[in-house]
């Protein structure tokens, strides 16, 4: 059993009751198998410039995933135009997202170090698999690049981070009506940072914020001239105890500012292009790679052949659209550039690791509520009986423009702003209160169908946009999986109804578990009847869908409560 399989084991058997002296037996037991483990990843790491100083295999990127290849309406469904179906009617049954298995496959041939033949007698000291590591040959690799292979020339500070990126203007709220609800602002405002608080700090940009980071002095090579040097450069970083350095003084303003692990990634290339703008990108991808290999990240560092460009490769807990990847030991490796850089169209190299080096966590892509200094944007959305207002922090949706695409449901279960969410869940509460649950689902439905303006993310942004729920509250328009994440959001946590995020081919809805005779399209799962509930098809109610999925079977991309 590995390590990782050892800690997950002894993190389920934390929620087994025992007395308390075995619970402090436990404790232990896991304290030392999470001691054991920091000692193997410092074992790993204190090898890593060998590692990098070793074998480079090239492989052939792999086009990037694509979510559906299903076109979007270009207009929005309306039951004026078609004929919904509203007799009951059972749709196909339905069935659940599930994603590839990314652990390595069990006929993958991986070459392990050995330990000294007889031959060959080994001396007095314990084996150890770091003494002269050797290399994997996996097999999609294909030529051994030489260590005098070319890094790009140094192009005078080529930024890791993209500068502010155009977003489309933003939905501009109008006067809210005297009887609306009001807003409390103040619970919204943080509180200015006291000018002592900046002492010993230095302040770098991070999206356009202004952010306040401690001081911390270290070098960086200026430039890379060849593949060889990435191990030199990890050298340099060692001497100076930059993990050890730098880490303390900026992961307690990661935390703070909410980071999950792919913000932090790029958070760490705005801080190397603000602390070295002087610096080409290969050094400062590899300074972004040595920090977060040292957070426990089974991130790698890379080359494209043909251009000489760095690459990071990182692995991720959730499946990522519109990024090209590699195929490493059975688990997909995502390529991560500098703005400008495309790795298509050129091999990609990167150094072999033994398998046991192989322990790093993934990328969890997530977010769990973010806490960026505030730049209110107003918004009222109006229809029916519902009137929804408030602030959302425009400073967000610079960060999350270009974020890599996932699984809808990713996007669903993913929080910015846990205080806007309150707000909303609040207003909804108070305004349907008093509603049975039948009625309630289908005000919030026809609010959300007919409270935004439709257009699809090629229309509106040019590119596939999924929204996380408070984009919903800036842009002007947004489409069927927008809607879907919005209205599946508030029918659990403002109304307390069940519900699926469904998805069919080229199309987000939803359905319901509610109680009552509906009459309309529903099925069944795991003993419960669900009825379509589309925020997308305009003047349609629940249990009415529309008349090109009724055949279709749709899948089940996220059920709340979970």
């Amino acid at each position: 059993m590995d390590i990782k399989k050892i800690c997950l084991a002894g993190a389920l058997l934390g929620f087994v009751p025992v007395s308390a002296q075995e619970s402090q037996s436990f404790q232990e037991f896991r304290q030392k198998i999470l001691d054991d483990y920091q000692e193997f990843r410092k074992t790993i790491l204190a090898h890593y410039a060998d590692f990098l100083n070793g074998t480079w295999h090239e492989y052939e990127p792999m086009m990037p995933l694509e979510k559906t290849q299903t076109p979007k309406p270009m207009r929005v469904p309306d039951v004026k135009v078609s004929k919904p179906v509203t007799v009951p009617t059972n749709l196909p049954k339905p069935v659940l997202a599930t994603l590839p298995p990314s652990q390595i496959p069990p006929d993958a041939q991986i070459e392990e170090p050995q330990p000294p033949s007889e031959e060959s007698p080994a001396d007095d000291k314990p084996v150890s698999l770091f003494d002269v590591p050797k290399p994997i040959v996996l097999p999609e690799a294909k030529d051994v690049v030489p260590p005098g292979i070319k890094v790009k020339p140094d192009l005078g500070g080529t930024p890791l981070l993209a500068a502010l990126p155009d977003i489309p203007r933003p939905v501009i709220a109008d006067e809210p009506e005297d009887d609306a609800p009001a807003v409390d602002e103040t619970e919204i405002k943080p509180a200015e940072a006291p000018e002592e608080s900046r002492v010993g700090k230095e302040p770098m940009k991070f999206y356009g914020m202004e952010i306040w980071v401690p001081e911390v002095d270290f070098k960086i090579m200026y430039s890379l001239g060849k593949v060889s040097d990435f191990a030199r450069h990890w050298k340099l970083l060692d001497e100076q105890d930059v993990a050890d350095v730098a880490l303390s003084s900026l992961r307690p303003k990661m935390n703070e500012l909410g980071l999950n692990d792919y913000l932090a990634y790029e958070f760490l290339c705005a801080y190397m292009d603000f602390k070295f703008p002087e610096a080409s990108s290969a050094p400062k991808m590899s300074a972004v790679h040595y920090l977060l290999t040292h957070m426990g990240y089974d991130a790698r560092i890379a080359l494209a052949t043909k251009t000489g460009d760095p690459l990071l490769l990182i692995p991720a807990d959730q499946m990522i659209y519109g990024k090209v990847y590699l195929t490493l030991g059975g688990e997909k490796f995502y390529v991560l550039t500098a703005p400008g850089v495309n790795p298509m169209g050129s091999p990609i190299a990167t150094c072999d690791l033994p398998k046991v080096a192989n322990q790093g966590k993934r990328f969890d892509m997530r977010i769990n509520g973010l806490n960026f200094p505030m730049k209110e944007h107003k918004f009222n959305v109006d229809y029916g009986k519902l009137h929804l207002s408030g602030v959302v922090n425009e400073n967000l949706m610079p960060v999350v423009y270009r974020y890599p695409q996932m699984d809808t449901a990713d996007f669903a279960e993913s929080v910015l702003d846990k205080k806007l969410r309150e707000n909303l869940v609040t207003q909804v509460k108070e305004q349907l209160s008093g509603m049975d649950k039948v009625d309630a689902t289908n005000e919030l439905l026809q609010f959300v169908q007919s409270g935004f303006s439709y257009a699809t993310d090629d229309a509106f942004h040019g590119f596939e946009k999924p929204y996380f729920l408070e984009e919903n509250l800036f842009y002007p328009k947004n489409d069927c999986e927008d809607r879907a994440i919005f209205y599946t959001y508030l029918l659990w946590n403002a109304l307390g109804v069940e519900n699926q995020l469904l998805c069919f081919p080229g199309h987000e809805s939803a359905s319901v578990a509610l109680p009552g005779d509906i009459k309309g399209v529903s099925y069944d799962h795991e003993g419960k009847r669900y009825y379509i509930s589309d925020p997308t098809y305009i003047g349609s109610r629940t249990g009415q869908c529309m008349p090109q999925y009724v055949t279709t079977a749709p899948k089940i991309d996220l059920t709340l409560p979970k």
